[in-house]
């Protein structure tokens, strides 16, 4: 199957929309035999170009679910190891972050099994790498897997606090920055314990210096993500201090003034 699913994943890719409809049809065709998770891994670690490699990853992502039961153990231990492979080595960021999705998949499953004990210590590992994509790509994992497995998370929880304060002040990387920022929401959306949502309120700093940040580059998506932050917090039955409520305040209109600003700007050149 390996050899043939190559051509097709090759021919998926192509500008010519006959050829492409062919290719889908036959790899639905192969998708239904759990063994295209073995041959999609096989090309996701060798397949020479980054299309094709995401192209795996993201197929395996849509039949993995279907499959991962009737997986002999071994199978499912390679699948897992080159998923981490690929998270690690791989140099295209795309194809890394269509890796950390199978994971967040297969781990909604393996995790509360305990058929995956390594991968909670693998990410804490990776987020203290001091290669940045190993950092950036671990935060996605933890906010991705919260939705999911946040319940398995319960017993680090304190640990992971203190991990995503410390990325949220990474003074290298701004990516690192953003993303755990992305992280920090999904943990407040999962947290409903009144100590733990209290012990966000130490973020609120960083929060604000990584907002500010990404308002004054023009990144008003992520500043979004700060405005959502905030108002878990204010609707938390913890109360947030007065010089926070202040700052964050300021932060607020400076955003709402941003973003009229730009709509303003946008209208003139649609009617210039």
């Amino acid at each position: 199957m390996a050899q043939s699913l190559e051509l097709l994943l090759i021919q998926f890719l192509m500008p010519d929309n006959d050829a492409r409809r062919q290719a889908e049809d036959q790899i639905k065709r192969l998708a239904k035999d759990p063994q295209v998770v073995p041959s999609l891994i096989h090309h996701l670690r060798t397949a020479k170009t980054p299309n094709v490699r995401q192209l795996a990853a993201v197929l395996l992502r849509k039949k993995i679910t279907g499959h991962w039961g009737k997986l002999s153990p071994q199978l499912r231990q390679l699948v897992k190891q080159s998923l981490i492979e690929s998270i690690t080595v791989e140099h295209s960021p795309p194809v890394r972050r269509a890796s950390a999705n199978v994971v967040s998949i297969i781990a909604k499953y393996a995790v509360p099994a305990g058929e995956w004990p390594d991968l909670l210590p693998f990410l804490f590992q990776c987020s203290q790498s001091a290669q940045e994509e190993h950092r950036e790509v671990a935060l996605i994992l933890f906010s991705s897997l919260t939705e999911t497995i946040g319940n398995s998370f319960r017993p680090y929880f304190a640990d992971l606090q203190s991990l995503l304060l410390k990325c949220l002040q990474d003074e290298t990387s701004n990516r690192v920055r953003v993303a755990a920022l992305k992280a920090v929401g999904s943990f407040l959306e999962f947290t409903h314990d009144e100590a733990e949502v209290i012990k966000f309120r130490e973020f609120i700093p960083s929060i604000l210096n990584v907002s500010r940040q990404c308002l004054a580059s023009g990144e008003e998506d992520v500043a979004v993500i700060a405005f959502e932050i905030f108002d878990e917090l204010i609707e938390s039955p913890a109360p947030l201090l007065g010089e926070s409520v202040k700052a964050i305040v300021q932060f607020l209109l400076k955003f709402v003034l941003v973003r009229i600003w730009n709509l303003t700007h946008a209208i003139r050149i649609v009617y210039a």
